[in-house]
């Protein structure tokens, strides 16, 4: 299937910021979820489609079950409501240099061998914690074989 042309997806956000009228800035989204800055270092993830209800579900559940070892590489999630799920918010971005390009690929390849098929795992879905550790902020369509739980 067609995913649909950013000129609609941007419409839909449109939309849907007209629907839920949060005083939260827009910082991010896609097709499926919208991302508000909450401005007390969180952010909130809000579902506008059926695949953002199965994205935000999988965040929670790869985060709460994961190994310790891994979890550090994960933003961490706080809670997770019906539509909805809050993160702490990530502003520090990956530089570019062939060393970081090096720490991306390895983190690739760790968590391949955990597993985690780490679908949608590009450079805008990553920042760096204050101690300069990649951290994956969107994982939502990771597909992994962890048990779930809620």
């Amino acid at each position: 299937m067609k995913p649909p042309h950013p000129e609609k997806r941007r419409h839909k956000r449109i939309r849907a910021q007209g629907i839920l009228k949060l005083k939260y800035k827009v910082i991010g989204g896609g097709s499926h979820r919208i991302v508000y800055d909450l401005q007390n270092g969180y952010v909130l993830k809000i579902a506008l489609r059926k695949r953002g209800f199965k994205s935000n579900k999988a965040e929670y559940n790869l985060y709460i079950n994961c190994p310790p070892e891994l979890q550090k590489h994960f933003c961490p999630v706080v809670e997770l409501g019906d539509g909805w799920i809050i993160m702490q918010k990530m502003v520090i971005g990956v530089p570019g240099s062939s060393e970081y390009e090096k720490k991306i690929s390895n983190l690739g390849n760790l968590l391949l061998s955990y597993g985690i098929e780490p679908l949608d795992f590009k450079r805008k879905n990553l920042a760096l914690t204050q101690d300069g550790e990649i951290t994956v902020i969107d994982y939502g369509n990771f597909k992994f074989n962890f048990e779930k739980s809620e």
